[in-house]
């Protein structure tokens, strides 16, 4: 995704109020969420893939929080790609909205074959998720 893909999709969720089948959100601007597994495994699980964007806040009215360090997100973000069979291998996009920093992390569908994703951490049955 280019940087101003990017800037288009946040205005589009802003204009929207809403989150969508390939567009999850996080706020991160207190630090990288924990548990993006079941997020991670759905996107990977259907054809289109999805993004997730950290630094917008659904509970503020889908305001740009920002995150809380591009570099560590993206790093813990990978992270917890790696946790999951087959691995994920996220493509990260920043660019600043309002001075703040906003990250997207694209998620490519896996091919049929390959599927499902699942987290290593719980196993086949109880970490694989679909939306």
């Amino acid at each position: 995704m280019q940087i101003e893909d990017l800037r288009k999709l946040v205005d589009k969720i802003q204009r929207l109020q809403c989150k969508m089948q390939t567009i999850e959100l996080k706020s991160a601007n207190k630090g990288c969420p924990t548990r993006l597994y079941d997020t991670l495994s759905s996107f990977a699980n259907q054809d289109e893939g999805g993004v997730i964007v950290f630094g917008i806040d659904e509970g503020k009215g889908f305001e740009v929080v920002g995150v809380y360090d591009a570099q560590d997100l993206q790093k813990k973000v990978t992270e917890q790609c790696n946790q999951m069979s087959p691995c994920v291998r996220a493509l990260f996009t920043v660019c600043e909205i309002d001075d703040k920093v906003v990250v997207s992390a694209e998620i490519p569908g896996l091919d049929v074959a390959e599927r499902p994703c699942f987290y290593r951490g719980t196993g086949r049955l109880k970490g694989a998720y679909i939306r």
